[in-house]
């Protein structure tokens, strides 16, 4: 300002308005929105058989803040004791968090099928399915960290054993042998934070009363 004054809020408004460009702006904001169209297909897409109980794993009844650790010892564990195999994994994540986590297992991943995409918006993205031979699991459960935005783990009839979405949200799909097998397997405080939907329903309500 010219008498030395602090602008006003709406003058640094315009300021900060003035100064954005806003093809890139309109870049940004479609990259997000493909971000989300994306996301909304992943979950859309899989799901585990009609006779089998969805989990998901609750954040906050984790023993620590370790969540994407013990996230992927839970997850190795549904793997273990699901009487169903294995047989395609698909994974969507950034690629230069991964690398920087395990550069064998995203070799590991490509040499498998998964694909390396080129970005104009990060430094791509490895996404893709491949099939599921022991070290491709192995890889992506190595992976388990914030940039793996979405992997899931499929039987031989394309119904899901395990999943993770954006990023944070981990489900499983188990029978209830299975279920009880994973009891015996987990600590009690790990096993505690694998809850039904209805359960997590129940929680935010009395939460919110």
């Amino acid at each position: 300002m010219a008498d030395g004054s602090k602008p006003s809020s709406s003058e640094r408004l315009a300021e900060v308005l003035g100064e954005i460009d806003v093809d890139e702006l309109e870049e940004a904001i479609k990259a997000g929105m493909e971000t989300v169209k994306k996301a909304d297909g992943f979950h859309e897409s899989v799901d585990g058989p009609d006779d089998e109980t969805k989990y998901i794993l609750h954040k906050d009844r984790l023993p620590s803040n370790r969540y994407h650790e013990l996230a992927r010892t839970i997850t190795k564990a549904v793997l273990d004791v699901s009487p169903r195999e294995v047989a395609t994994v698909g994974v969507q994540g950034i690629d230069d968090f991964l690398r920087n986590r395990n550069e064998e297992a995203v070799k590991t991943l490509l040499e498998g099928g998964v694909s390396y995409v080129e970005s104009e918006y990060n430094d791509g993205t490895i996404e893709g399915q491949c099939v599921a031979t022991p070290d491709v699991v192995e890889a992506v459960l190595s992976l388990y960290i914030p940039g793996l935005i979405h992997t899931y783990f499929l039987d031989g009839e394309g119904e899901a054993i395990a999943a993770r979405f954006d990023d944070t949200l981990q489900y499983y799909w188990l029978s209830e042998a299975a279920y009880r097998q994973l009891g015996e397997r987990l600590k009690p405080d790990l096993f505690s934070a694998v809850i039904t939907l209805e359960e997590l329903e129940q929680i935010i309500e009395r939460t919110q009363a």
